[in-house]
């Protein structure tokens, strides 16, 4: 009968297979880092998205009881004097913006907020509004706008607050109002 021993030779793994097991595990890393970053910064556009839409109902709401919207500055950098960056920040500047609306977000923000509308900002109607959150989530200095544009009766509008940009056009060239949506002419982040 032999006896069970092994070959040192068959035990363990060789160098070469440790390093191409390291150099496959760097390769799929490499691929899905910026994958998962992108995601990471999607997800938290969805808070503009997600706030311009309740902000917009809000001041329709408004309009329908007072006959008139409110505007409102950048909120929170025209109160800090700091731009958005990749971290959040304190909503209170937010809630004291819109105190007049009623409209607040939930939580702290990575966005700034405002509204222009007529008599507060650069608008061509007698009763419309234009509501923009401003981010820099990749923090590279540049800021993304995800607009809502409602028009008003006349077909006037107001444009974005910081850029002055016109509302962004879909496929058929037509102007996108009453839906939040990202500025073509802003930083994707």
């Amino acid at each position: 009968m032999k006896s069970s021993s092994h070959d040192p030779s068959q035990m363990g793994f060789t160098l070469v297979e440790l390093m191409i097991v390291v150099a496959l595990i760097g390769v799929l890393a490499s691929l899905a880092v910026p994958s998962f970053r992108k995601y990471q910064m999607t997800a938290k556009r969805a808070e503009a998205f997600g706030n311009l839409t309740t902000l917009a109902q809000t001041q329709k709401t408004y309009f329908a009881e007072f006959g008139t919207f409110i505007g409102s500055a950048p909120e929170p950098s025209s109160t800090t004097s700091q731009n958005p960056t990749s971290a959040k920040r304190s909503v209170a500047p937010v809630s004291a913006a819109f105190a007049t609306l009623g409209w607040t977000p939930e939580g702290d923000v990575f966005f700034d907020y405002d509204s222009r509308v007529p008599g507060f900002g650069n608008c061509s109607c007698s009763a419309c509004f234009t509501a923009t959150a401003y981010g820099d989530l990749d923090a590279s200095g540049s800021l993304s706008e995800i607009t809502y544009f409602h028009p008003g009766s006349d077909g006037g509008f107001c444009t974005v607050g910081v850029s002055d940009n016109s509302p962004p056009r879909n496929a058929d060239d037509d102007d996108i109002w009453d839906s939040p949506v990202h500025h073509p002419l802003s930083d994707s982040f």
